[in-house]
């Protein structure tokens, strides 16, 4: 082959192209051709182009029509036509390689395929899916989620989130929240025409983490709410206990220790280095501080959980003429009703485990002495008997009474005090502990929607008041305030008009004080250091408050988590 007679162009065209005379000798051919055949050229010159296509005498060129020919497990679309060259005729044909048509076929149909089986997943889920594009237009949505916004897909597919709002067929978008925060995002969505529903939305980024897409989960709260309850115990944070004697304590495996706040983080730990040893323990505290969750939390980190019983009894509730049998027993025939047999006191049931002496500062005097003998002693006498009865149990005490008062009054013993104060514990008031105030309200909160199939959430000024209000009746008063609270609640949001409905006057005053003192400190005329100072300062405060942790806070303030801490410390929040 002369391929100075070819044009430099027809070497650089992706077809291959041959010209034969008309009995098919191969006259001239181009690379892309050679290629095709990979021969060289002492191979194709001069021979005849049946001995590569053998077929190809048979096709008749006057219909000028495409031909599939095989070659070498090669696939080619062949072209023929007739030409004349200086009044002599030839045969010209184009020669394009479809060999990868097939493979393109295959890899179509079998993407075909995965975004069918994907799609019918996605149907499959009992959750709803909603897909956008990094701009908010709708992508996807599954059977699920038309089912539960009662929306088609029709007036959803295609149409961007915004516009969809401003057209109130979605009430809300948590992509659109999503797209704008650039984080996952939760909200609550009451459809139109479907389902009040729960919505998880989370953005995806392609590998140079450019948004590309964001995708939300939706799921009826009511289902939500049933699946939360299977899975969890319907159990108070409170001891129950039946007549308040002789009742055992269990130690609930769910209760959660909720402290931000450094004292109470150092009673842990020193729970914890105190709990295998047998001294005696004095708890001291305000009413409603959680005396009885500390004691059932010793109780349950020691050996004693996995040999005895965490027994209590309230002394205060019991009259004193019964106390001493409940304490000790008593034999048959010890008084008049005395059942047959004689009846084990709580010392004998709390053996090898723990006995919580509640409200010991109710204790009767003349009691105090035979208690105090028992415990140092390590045995008794049932009520009526003259047998000695041993006993193994650790004895932790509690009380809301200064003790030190009453030894001054006569009406508690002294030598008794200090058997009992070997340990001395003292929890604080909740309003000593302001830092675990939001962390224990959304412990109670999350506890009571599970208890009561609901979604209530706190609105950021009634937080605010949580944190000003003194909480005289503690961690109690705050467990039962938002039982309250979560149990009338009409709304998912739970704001500080309810609050105020649901509280006495003396804290309605206390806290329509707070917000004067606010006002009028905001309009007071200030230097514009402080002024500045109590801005950032009222910015970091709602931001911790609705936020769930420091490091969320940080970062939906755009600081680092060291800077949030030290402008905590420097605003004393």
């Amino acid at each position: 082959m002369n391929d100075a007679l070819i044009h430099p162009n027809l070497n650089n065209i992706y077809l291959g192209f041959v010209i034969t005379d008309t009995e098919y000798n191969i006259k001239e051919y181009n690379y892309v051709f050679r290629h095709f055949l990979e021969d060289t050229n002492e191979n194709i010159s001069n021979k005849n182009l049946t001995a590569f296509f053998p077929n190809i005498s048979k096709y008749v060129f006057k219909n000028y029509k495409v031909i599939e020919m095989m070659n070498n497990n090669s696939t080619f679309y062949v072209k023929g036509n007739e030409i004349k060259l200086m009044e002599k005729k030839y045969f010209i044909f184009f020669f394009a390689d479809f060999s990868i048509k097939y493979e393109l076929i295959d890899q179509i149909k079998y993407l075909n395929e995965q975004i069918y089986f994907y799609s019918e997943m996605f149907n499959k889920l009992q959750d709803g899916i909603y897909i956008t594009d990094e701009d908010g237009k709708t992508l996807y949505v599954n059977d699920s989620f038309a089912n539960l916004s009662g929306l088609s897909r029709d007036v959803l597919i295609g149409k961007k989130v915004n516009e969809l709002r401003r057209l109130n067929i979605l009430p809300n978008s948590c992509c659109r929240k999503v797209i704008e925060n650039k984080a996952p995002v939760s909200t609550i969505n009451n459809y139109y025409k479907g389902q009040k529903c729960l919505v998880s939305g989370s953005p995806i980024y392609d590998s140079n983490n450019n948004l590309k897409r964001t995708i939300a989960v939706v799921r009826d709260v009511s289902e939500l709410d049933l699946l939360m309850k299977e899975i969890a115990k319907d159990e108070t944070l409170s001891l129950s206990y039946a007549k308040k004697i002789n009742t055992e304590i269990n130690y609930n495996k769910n209760d959660q220790i909720v402290s931000e706040n450094k004292y109470m983080k150092s009673i842990y730990k020193k729970i914890k280095k105190i709990a295998n040893v047998d001294s005696t323990v004095l708890l001291l505290g305000e009413t409603g501080v959680g005396k009885d969750f500390i004691a059932s939390y010793i109780h349950k980190i020691s050996d004693r959980s996995s040999t005895g019983s965490l027994i209590k009894i309230n002394c205060g509730a019991i009259p004193e003429h019964l106390l001493e049998s409940e304490l000790f027993g008593y034999e048959e025939g010890a008084f008049t009703g005395a059942q047959k047999g004689g009846k084990k006191g709580l010392f004998e049931e709390a053996n090898d485990g723990t006995l919580f002496l509640d409200e010991i500062g109710d204790m009767p005097y003349t009691l105090q002495v035979k208690l105090l003998n028992a415990i140092n002693d390590k045995k008794f006498h049932r009520l009526g008997g003259t047998k000695a009865i041993e006993f193994n149990a650790r004895i932790i005490s509690a009380t809301n009474a200064n003790l030190e008062k009453l030894i001054e009054e006569k009406n508690f013993r002294v030598d008794l005090y200090y058997r009992l104060n070997v340990i001395n514990i003292r929890i604080p008031s909740l309003k000593e502990r302001r830092e675990d105030i939001l962390a224990l309200a959304r412990s109670f909160l999350e506890y009571y929607n599970i208890k009561y199939k609901k979604s209530c959430f706190f609105s950021p000024d009634l937080l605010e008041l949580f944190l000003v209000y003194s909480w005289p009746g503690n961690i109690r008063e705050m467990k039962n305030l938002i039982e309250r609270l979560v149990i009338t609640s009409d709304h998912a949001q739970i704001d500080s008009n309810i609050f105020h409905d649901q509280v006495s006057n003396k804290i309605r005053t206390s806290a329509l004080e707070y917000q004067k003192i606010v006002s009028e400190s905001e309009n007071e005329t200030l230097p514009l250091k402080k002024q500045m100072d109590s801005y950032e300062k009222s910015i970091i405060q709602k931001t911790i408050s609705s936020t769930r942790t420091l490091k969320q806070a940080a970062e939906k303030l755009g600081i680092d988590i060291s800077t949030l801490v030290r402008k905590k410390q420097k605003y004393n929040i």
